[in-house]
């Protein structure tokens, strides 16, 4: 009498084993309602350890982003071998690639974006998207000769940065925790004062992996946060003609209750703190001809703090900054500044 169940746990197992298939270019479409989520496959749910994935297959999504609206992204997986990846490519051609995702979120413009996975041996996959509105423009700000510090994460926001007097802006990056930062992911940056999806750069987490500064192409540049976080993540902007013969920016990151380092090494070069923290200069090593000129903001005339030889400098340590931004723009050669906060 126990054929019947134990054939059809036989069914079940060998399902299971089996695992999901899935195939190449399946369109996914906002469904009428906003944030009503898609699944893959339908019967998952974030609640819920990702499905087996079948062996041997590849499989892409492309996921269709009406205009004013964005979607976010959820993956649950992880390969098990060399060659198997997840793939996400966004609309600017920005590619990312791994092998395990635990459902930190991604964020994308419209209008689409696509979803990949190619596994060879033993893998589990699935994922979420869902389609909200864009929130509306908050503010149009300007950046003067002091720059700008903005928080990027704190709070939804839509803002345009410009300066009439400069052909570019010079964006940097100043994540709260330099190991953990995947609250940058939901900021995106457009090239120009508008969101078509020729102006579309990237997310900020791709930004601050792959370039030290960003500057853009226009006098303007579209800076949208699309949710909030706790994270104090901080953005620098600066008019780009304040940088003229600048040849390196090198970003110091305070610390708090501990001694810390920055140090540059160029013809002439700049070394940025981004703090709310008081910095002590404690110590400097270099060339005693060279020349340090610090900055409150840019380094422009306007902001300008005092300029000190390299022996000048050492002899007036220890000396006291504050934020919101500093600059430290060396003449020449190396220099190694110590602080403590």
């Amino acid at each position: 009498m126990f054929e019947k169940p134990l054939l059809l746990l036989a069914v079940i197992v060998a399902v299971s084993a089996v695992g999901n298939g899935c195939q190449l270019g399946k369109a996914i479409y906002k469904p009428v309602i906003d944030g009503t989520p898609v699944y893959w496959p339908p019967s998952w749910t974030e609640t819920q350890p990702a499905p087996q994935l079948e062996t041997e297959q590849s499989c892409s999504w492309i996921v269709t982003i009406p205009r004013g609206y964005y979607a976010k992204l959820i993956i649950s997986g992880k390969t098990t071998d060399k060659d198997s990846r997840f793939q996400t490519v966004d609309t600017a051609g920005n590619l990312v690639q791994t092998t395990q995702e635990n459902m930190e979120p991604y964020y994308f413009p419209s209008p689409k974006f696509t979803i990949a996975v190619s596994n060879t041996g033993s893998a589990t996959f699935a994922f979420k998207v869902v389609w909200f509105p864009l929130p509306y423009l908050d503010d149009s700000i300007r950046v003067g000769p002091l720059a700008k510090v903005m928080n990027a994460t704190s709070t939804v926001n839509y803002n345009n940065y410009w300066d009439a007097n400069s052909n570019s802006l010079t964006l940097m990056t100043f994540p709260a925790d330099t190991k953990n930062y995947y609250s940058l992911r939901s900021t995106l940056v457009f090239d120009g004062p508008g969101l078509s999806s020729g102006c579309y750069i990237s997310n900020l987490y791709q930004l601050y992996q792959t370039t030290n500064q960003w500057t853009s192409s226009q006098k303007s540049i579209i800076v949208l946060n699309l949710e909030a976080s706790s994270s104090n993540d901080k953005l620098l902007f600066l008019s780009s003609k304040y940088l003229a013969g600048i040849g390196e920016m090198v970003k110091l990151q305070p610390q708090a209750n501990s001694i810390y380092n920055g140090t540059v090494n160029g013809l002439m070069s700049s070394l940025v703190a981004v703090t709310d923290l008081p910095m002590q200069m404690i110590d400097v090593q270099m060339e005693s001809a060279s020349t340090v000129t610090v900055y409150n903001g840019s380094p422009a005339v306007y902001a300008l703090n005092k300029t000190y030889t390299g022996t000048q400098l050492k002899n007036a340590l220890p000396l006291s900054f504050s934020g919101p931004v500093v600059q430290f723009v060396v003449s020449s050669g190396k220099a190694v500044f110590t602080f403590k906060s």
